[in-house]
C-alpha cells in the first residue's frame, strides 16, 4: 500500500502533545495565501510567534485528565505572556475539546465524543473559555446584542448557548454549536484530500486553504471587513487555478492589502484542527 504524505509525520507522533505541536507547526509553515508563514510576517505577528505558540499549546494539551477549558485558558495566558499577541485563540478553542476526548480514548469516534463532551460542559468550563477569549482580546467573537461572551461568565451563562448566538458570524463558535460536525464532516476530509492530491503536506495545506476559502467565507474577514468583502474573497478563491502560481501570488498580495485586514485567519485555524484530527486518528 502506498504511503500517504502524512504517514511520515504520524510515525513521529508519540503523544497528544506531539500531535498538537505538529499540527500547529505544519499549519503555520505552509505558504497559505494571506497568512503568516516563513518569510511573511504581519506588523504585530511573525512565524516565530506561531512556533512559540505551538510549543505552548503542545505542553498545555499534553497532560491527560484536565478539562479542555482549563487547557485552553492556560495556553492562552502563556501565549499572551510569551508573544504579547493573540496568536492562536481559534486553534486552541478548536483543538481543546478534541484533545480531551483523545486523551480518554484515541480510538473512539471523535466527533460524537466531542459533541457529548460539550453537552456536558459546566459553568466552570464556560468561565474558563470566556476568560480565555477576554485575555486574547479576540476581535468580534461574542459581541452580539443578546449576549456578550466576554461578560457571560458573571451571569452564569451556558457556554454552548453563547456560542450558538455567535455561530452565524464565527466559524469557531459554529463548531461548538453543532458538536464539531462541520469540522469532522467537511473540513477534515477536504484537508486530507488536498494533501493526498498534492503529494506533499505543505503544498496540500496551501491548496486546502484555498479550497476552504472557496467553500465558505472566512468569518474573521467578515467580522473585520463585512460580509460583502468576505463573499468577494470567497468568489475570488472559487475561480482560482491553484496550479497557476502567478494567480496564487496575486491572491496572496490582495489578502495582505489594507494592513492584512483580509487575513483569512479562521480558515487557517480550522486547518490546524483538521491536521490534529488526521494525526491522532489512525
Amino acid at each position: 500500500m502506498a504511503r500517504k504524505p502524512l504517514d511520515a509525520v504520524r510515525s513521529k507522533v508519540r503523544s497528544i502533545g506531539d500531535a498538537v505541536r505538529w499540527a500547529c507547526v505544519l499549519e503555520s509553515t505552509a505558504p497559505k495565501a494571506g497568512n503568516v508563514y516563513p518569510g511573511r510576517s504581519f506588523s504585530n505577528l511573525s512565524y516565530g510567534d506561531f512556533i512559540v505558540a505551538a510549543e505552548i499549546a503542545a505542553e498545555s494539551f499534553a497532560m491527560p485528565g484536565r478539562h479542555f477549558s482549563e487547557m485552553v485558558l492556560g495556553a492562552v495566558r502563556q501565549t499572551k505572556l510569551a508573544t504579547s499577541s493573540n496568536v492562536n485563540l481559534g486553534i486552541l478553542l478548536l483543538i481543546g475539546p478534541i484533545a480531551e476526548v483523545a486523551h480518554r480514548d484515541v480510538d473512539a469516534e471523535l466527533q460524537p465524543a466531542v459533541a457529548s463532551l460539550l453537552d456536558g460542559q459546566n459553568q466552570d468550563d464556560a468561565a474558563c473559555i470566556f476568560e480565555a477569549i477576554r485575555v486574547a482580546t479576540a476581535g468580534g467573537l461574542g459581541e452580539v446584542d443578546e449576549m456578550d461572551v466576554r461578560d457571560a461568565a458573571s451571569s452564569g451563562t451556558d457556554l454552548i448557548a453563547a456560542m450558538r448566538l455567535a455561530a452565524e458570524r464565527d466559524l469557531v463558535a459554529y463548531q461548538y454549536a453543532n458538536g464539531f460536525k462541520d469540522l469532522f464532516d467537511r473540513v477534515v476530509p477536504l484537508v486530507e484530500k488536498a494533501i493526498i492530491e498534492s503529494g506533499g503536506i505543505l503544498g496540500g495545506i496551501s491548496d486546502a486553504h484555498i479550497d476552504l476559502l472557496a467553500d465558505h467565507p472566512d468569518s474573521l474577514i467578515a467580522r473585520k471587513c463585512g460580509d460583502e468583502i468576505a463573499n468577494a474573497v470567497q468568489q475570488r478563491a472559487s475561480k482560482l487555478d491553484k496550479r497557476d502560481s502567478v494567480a496564487v501570488e496575486e491572491l496572496d498580495a490582495y489578502l495582505r492589502s489594507d494592513g492584512n485586514r483580509l487575513n483569512p485567519g479562521t480558515t487557517a485555524d480550522l486547518i490546524a484542527a483538521a491536521l490534529f484530527v488526521l494525526l491522532v486518528r489512525a
